[in-house]
């Protein structure tokens, strides 16, 4: 059995990765998250929110990924995800201006959907800070 197992992310738009990987872990829709080594037993599960992190060449590394499923296999792993992002592609201004604009949006909602779409475009800012907080701090 090798030590790397192959971790390609994928969305509808483009390939967001393609890596060998030592380890990774990520949030399922329904069952908390999951780790993954080598060999692990075949599965597919929908993707939660949240950060998919991985180890390469002994380093941890996050990307940001927002629904879909994940195919596990013992030396591969698909993630077809609806949204998926590098922090390299993250913009720190950016994202704390939509995290205040978010913020006073859930404020200031009318309705139970205006305060569902703002705690969504909340939820996903936050996501995407966290993934470049950990990436700042390695």
């Amino acid at each position: 059995m090798s030590d790397q197992i192959l971790l390609e992310v994928v969305t509808p738009e483009r390939r967001v990765l393609s890596v060998h990987v030592s380890e990774l872990q990520f949030r399922t829709a329904t069952r908390g998250y999951y780790g993954i080594l080598p060999g692990h037993t075949p599965l597919l599960t929908p993707l939660g929110d949240g950060l998919l992190y991985y180890t390469e060449n002994g380093e941890k590394r996050w990307i940001t990924v927002f629904g879909g499923f994940a195919e596990v296999g013992p030396e591969h792993v698909s993630i077809l995800a609806r949204v998926s992002e590098t922090v390299e592609l993250l913009d720190p201004g950016q994202l704390n201006a939509e995290r205040l604009k978010a913020e006073q949006a859930v404020k200031e909602a009318q309705t139970p959907e205006e305060l569902e779409q703002a705690q969504v475009a909340l939820e996903t800012t936050l996501i995407r800070l966290q993934a470049l907080g950990l990436a700042s701090d390695h």
